[in-house]
Order: C-alpha cells, then sequence, then structure tokens
C-alpha cells in the first residue's frame, strides 16, 4: 500500500491499482500550494471547510465500488475542543486491506474515546495535524499518537516553508515531543510504502508538487 502526500492535509492511498484521495485542499486558501489536479478512484472529505473539500480538483475514474480493496470506515470527532461549537465536526478515515490498517485524523480537535482508541490502535500509518490552530496541539497529538502506537506517524496539515496557512505552526513543534532522534525520518519523496514490516517512524514526506 502506498500512500503520497499531495500538501496540506491531501494524500493519496493506492493499493492494488485502485487510488483513494482524502481531502484536496483549495489552494485560493492554502498559501503557497498551486491549484490541486489529480486523477483518483474514489475521494475521501474529512470536513466542508475550504483547506479539504476542493472535489473540482479530483478527477474520479468512475471504477465501480466492487473494484475498491478497502474496507474504509468512518468515525465522527469534534473539530474542536468544545464539541463543535466553534469548527463542527470531522472524520476519522480508516482504509483497511490485506491486513494493513492506515488512518487520516482529518482535523482532530479533541481527545479520542476509549472506543476510538480500540478501533485505531496499532493502525501501520497514522496521518496527523501537526501545525495546531484550527485543531489539538502540537502535544496534545503526541499524546493521541502515544496511545495508538502506530508504526508510521505521517505528519499533515502544518506550516511548509511557504507553503500552507500562515497561522499554522511548523512540523518541529510536532516532532520535537519525540525524544528518539533515530524516529524521525525525513524523506526525499512524497511517497511512503507501508508494508506489514514497516519500522515504527514518524515520516516527514516532502511535498514534490511545483
Amino acid at each position: 500500500m502506498t500512500i503520497q502526500w499531495l500538501g496540506h492535509a491531501c494524500f493519496k492511498i493506492t493499493h492494488k491499482g485502485y487510488s483513494v484521495v482524502i481531502d484536496p485542499y483549495n489552494s485560493d486558501y492554502t498559501a503557497g500550494y498551486p491549484r490541486l489536479k489529480v486523477t483518483a478512484d474514489k475521494l475521501l472529505i474529512s470536513h466542508e471547510h475550504y483547506g479539504h473539500n476542493y472535489r473540482q480538483g479530483v478527477s474520479l475514474s468512475g471504477k465501480p465500488e466492487s473494484a475498491c480493496p478497502f474496507t474504509i470506515t468512518a468515525l465522527e470527532t469534534w473539530h474542536d475542543s468544545v464539541c463543535g461549537i466553534m469548527r463542527g465536526t470531522s472524520l476519522i478515515h480508516i482504509l483497511e486491506a490485506d491486513g494493513l490498517k492506515v488512518a487520516h485524523m482529518g482535523d482532530i480537535g479533541t481527545q479520542l474515546n476509549g472506543g476510538e482508541i480500540s478501533r485505531l490502535f496499532g493502525a501501520d500509518a497514522l496521518m496527523v495535524t501537526a501545525g495546531s490552530c484550527t485543531g489539538l496541539p502540537a502535544q496534545e497529538v503526541w499524546r493521541m499518537t502515544e496511545e495508538l502506537f502506530p508504526k508510521a506517524i505521517i505528519p499533515m496539515h502544518y506550516r511548509d516553508g511557504n507553503r500552507g496557512p500562515r497561522r499554522l505552526e511548523h512540523i518541529d513543534n510536532l516532532i520535537n515531543y519525540f525524544e528518539a532522534p533515530e524516529m524521525i525520518h525525513w524523506y526525499n519523496t512524497d511517497t511512503i510504502e507501508i508494508t506489514a514490516d514497516t519500522e515504527p517512524q514518524v515520516a516527514v514526506l516532502k511535498y514534490m508538487g511545483k
């Protein structure tokens, strides 16, 4: 299973020739990123904010649902710490196939409950916000990963050089909480291959767009 970071909170997940794009961004609201144009077989959106719901940027292939190799589960969470009063809700998407489980956490703004932890525990890859501001602060994201014990932690939704909303924090605000520096893997590509043998790591993918 491959996970490709397309910028901001957007990923393309591919398995057995079938691709799913999650949370396409609108470049008008995500400074520094070019207009998104990507093809996929399926589209998932965590919530209806402009940095996550740019459907026009995704061309769907028209493949039938029966061709999808993933079992997909959506968990609804609060987008803030006050039960959605400020920002509403956001979905966690869990994709499972051939014994692998990956999860895109959306813009989660609150800690998980026991049932959610059980459902997400031991994921092979966990895509998590690292820029705070509109979601959990970095320390709380780190604490969440400590509870879930995923193999690969993939940061997203942070200020990347001159890319991303200026109010977002830099990735260091998250990765500095991990005490073992050997856990941090800085990739020279935007893609990671997830297998049953993926070693525990924080996988910082490199944006490869324009």
